[in-house]
């Protein structure tokens, strides 16, 4: 993906509102199509994930927010300086990016998040990481954060990249 395409991708992982009204509209449209097509890409196998997607997540369609219940496994977590194995969604816009999402799933979609709440994670980086389309893996202090509205509730601070 050229950083040209990544400026389309951009708005979607920003606005995941609109994932979840197609969510809450659409049961087995365009949405599920797309998570369909999603599977049959890389995925990450780091067992993080695991855990992280064990954590149940809840939407509301009133209020149009989300929820999240983290598993005593995941709040142990809390703290901890952990790796994780994902692919890079930038959250501004550059080639070089200290803030970022880091997800479980190749991203295939410009209006739709790269998956569920429980399979991102929001990654404040120290230095600058360059952006590509290839999995990598970040080291950084896990904690939980809740932004109900964008449906991100795990976080990683003062990260950096290190080598698989």
């Amino acid at each position: 993906m050229r950083r040209r395409d990544l400026m389309f991708f951009l708005p979607a992982a920003l606005s995941l509102a609109a994932w979840r009204e197609q969510k809450a509209s659409t049961t087995d449209g365009e949405l599920s199509g797309e998570r369909a097509f999603q599977r049959t890409l890389p995925r990450s196998s780091d067992p993080l994930w695991v855990k992280l997607r064990q954590c149940k997540v809840s939407y509301n369609a009133k209020t149009a927010l989300y929820s999240l219940t983290p598993t005593d496994e995941v709040k142990a977590l809390i703290g901890q300086t952990l790796k994780v194995r994902g692919f890079i969604i930038p959250l501004d816009g550059l080639d070089l990016t200290k803030h970022f999402l880091i997800g479980i799933n190749t991203p295939v979609c410009l209006f739709h998040p790269p998956g569920e709440p429980n399979e991102v994670i929001e990654v404040r980086s120290l230095k600058a990481v360059a952006w590509n389309d290839k999995p990598l893996t970040i080291e950084g202090q896990f904690k939980l954060t809740s932004n109900p509205e964008m449906g991100v509730f795990f976080a990683m601070t003062n990260a950096k990249p290190v080598k698989a």
